[in-house]
């Protein structure tokens, strides 16, 4: 006696494990990014404006250091001291040579405390320093106060050709 089976072309049903992994995975990604994006987003400062000031990305190491009106010193969201700030600059210059400093500085801040700064960067052996500013043809669409997450332009210094 002969038993016959009937086959159907029943569809493969979709497997959950992969799928879930994926939207975690995805979930994951943007969540980091976007904690990543908005490591200054608390601090308001009106940045001048410049010229010649260009777009910029951030890179690993790299340190903001925003000075505030009040003279107030801000990095990663915490108000530090000139001795914090000594000691930030030291470990990033020895985890991450070569790194980077970007001065996010109010444009009614006092300019000594921007020198404080650039000699305690001095201290800390970092030589790429930089200002950031707001190009003056953003500033014709906008007030000028710029919140910290948002991209901006920096005014870094260009090496000089040796006279000849």
């Amino acid at each position: 006696m002969r038993i016959r089976r009937n086959y159907e072309n029943e569809p493969e049903p979709i497997q959950m494990a992969p799928l879930i992994d994926i939207v975690f995975l995805t979930l994951v990604f943007f969540m980091a990014t976007t904690v990543y994006g908005v490591l200054e987003s608390e601090i308001d400062i009106t940045l001048p404006t410049a010229e010649t000031s260009v777009p910029t990305t951030r890179s690993q190491g790299e340190i903001y250091i925003n000075l505030k009106a009040d003279g107030s010193i801000v990095v990663n969201n915490r108000s530090v001291s000139l001795s914090e700030l000594q000691e930030v600059l030291n470990k990033v210059s020895q985890f991450f040579p070569g790194s980077s400093v970007i001065i996010r500085g109010d444009q009614s801040a006092m300019l000594g405390n921007a020198i404080r700064v650039l000699d305690c960067c001095r201290k800390a052996h970092i030589q790429n320093v930089a200002f950031s500013a707001i190009n003056e043809k953003q500033t014709s669409n906008s007030e000028g106060t710029v919140k910290a997450d948002t991209p901006t332009d920096t005014l870094a210094p260009t090496p000089e050709t040796p006279k000849q």
